[in-house]
């Protein structure tokens, strides 16, 4: 009678452990480290593409010329440069006939809705600012020193202009620049 019961007592603890043990480790443990081993090689491919990209990226940096890299460097800096903003812009107005004063730095403002609620803009991967500036010169020399301006290779827009009347044909003007770097 023994022989006949041993069978169905080790199927009935096959089956037992089965449920018990190796089936909730089999879907719980391993499962779940599987993923994660998963997603450890996806970001393992990942920083392989990325260092490959690198590597590009710098082969056809030192491809180009001191001279191209420094236009580059003027055209998209990587922070603001106050001082030498200022001398550039003091120099290229010197040149054009006007004379530069009252120089003022300010975070350019955020949009705001019509409930005075500022709007949270999507990440840019540039940041601006707004340089106030009073000029003193003649129309033609305020219109060459704007010239100046169009054509350098600072990213910079003039987002507002004020002219205060003169008879004499010297005028004031108020200009406000929004310059723009990377961040």
């Amino acid at each position: 009678m023994i022989t006949r019961l041993l069978p169905v007592v080790f199927i009935l603890a096959a089956i037992g452990l089965f449920a018990g043990y190796i089936h909730p480790t089999y879907t719980g443990d391993i499962t779940t480290l599987t993923a994660e081993i998963d997603n450890y090689k996806l970001a393992l491919e990942s920083a392989k593409r990325f260092k490959q990209k690198e590597v590009q990226l710098a082969g056809e940096k030192d491809q180009l010329s001191t001279e191209q890299l420094q236009r580059l460097e003027t055209f998209l800096p990587d922070s603001v440069d106050n001082v030498q903003l200022i001398l550039d812009l003091n120099s290229l107005a010197s040149r054009s006939g006007v004379q530069l004063s009252d120089f003022d730095v300010s975070q350019a403002e955020k949009e705001s809705n019509s409930f005075g609620a500022v709007e949270l803009a999507p990440q840019t991967p540039y940041d601006s600012l707004d340089l106030s500036v009073s000029a003193v010169g003649s129309y033609p020399a305020f219109r060459s020193f704007l010239a100046g301006v169009e054509n350098s290779l600072r990213p910079l827009d003039v987002v507002e202009i004020i002219v205060k009347d003169s008879e004499t044909g010297v005028y004031t003007y108020e200009v406000t620049f929004r310059l723009y770097w990377l961040r």
